[in-house]
């Protein structure tokens, strides 16, 4: 079966993406550009920020390694386990940032964790929403705040909050990992 008589509809469908791939441009290394919506590239913006503002922090510097921004929702960062990563994420739809702890595959981490659920929200000072999604392979331990992200006036108070929260994690959840 030939493709020729669909082609020209296939094309003028997707003429509009066609001619997006075709305008990227290449870099010095041969690779080409990654095509950005307004959304990621807000993302962006704000995980370049973040990193600026964050690893200025002499105490987040020495507990966390700095991340390469990109255009995903999150940013993680290791704890020292494979088991699980604390994991920064934009909400954006709900304007709303989230730090969590994010275990990878393993409900006896979670439930051994819940266990103790009352002494590291004591730590934290923060009351945590603990999601053991029994129909995942993965569970969260996370706490949300709203947040403005188009007013970059207020992302220095959210980068704040941000490595108060992730700094609080992985101090209270240390002893049980």
């Amino acid at each position: 079966m030939s493709l020729e008589p669909h082609l020209g509809h296939i094309l003028s469908e997707h003429s509009e993406f066609i001619d997006e791939c075709m305008s990227c441009q290449g870099t010095s290394e041969g690779a080409f550009t990654t095509l950005t919506n307004p959304t990621q590239q807000q993302r962006l913006e704000y995980w370049n920020a973040f990193n600026d503002y964050a690893f200025q922090n002499a105490e987040f510097a020495k507990s966390f390694n700095k991340r390469k921004p990109n255009t995903d929702h999150w940013m993680d960062f290791s704890i020292g386990s494979s088991a699980c990563h604390i994991s920064v994420t934009q909400i954006q739809k709900r304007n709303k940032v989230g730090v969590e702890l994010y275990i990878n595959d393993d409900k006896e981490l979670f439930k051994g964790l819940y266990s103790h659920k009352d002494e590291v929200e004591s730590a934290m000072g923060l009351a945590l929403d603990w999601r053991e999604l029994p129909e995942r392979k993965a569970s969260r331990i996370i706490v949300e705040k709203d947040v403005k992200f188009d007013d970059q006036n207020a992302w220095p108070q959210q980068f704040e909050y941000i490595m108060d929260v992730c700094m609080k994690m992985k101090k209270a959840f240390r002893k049980y990992i």
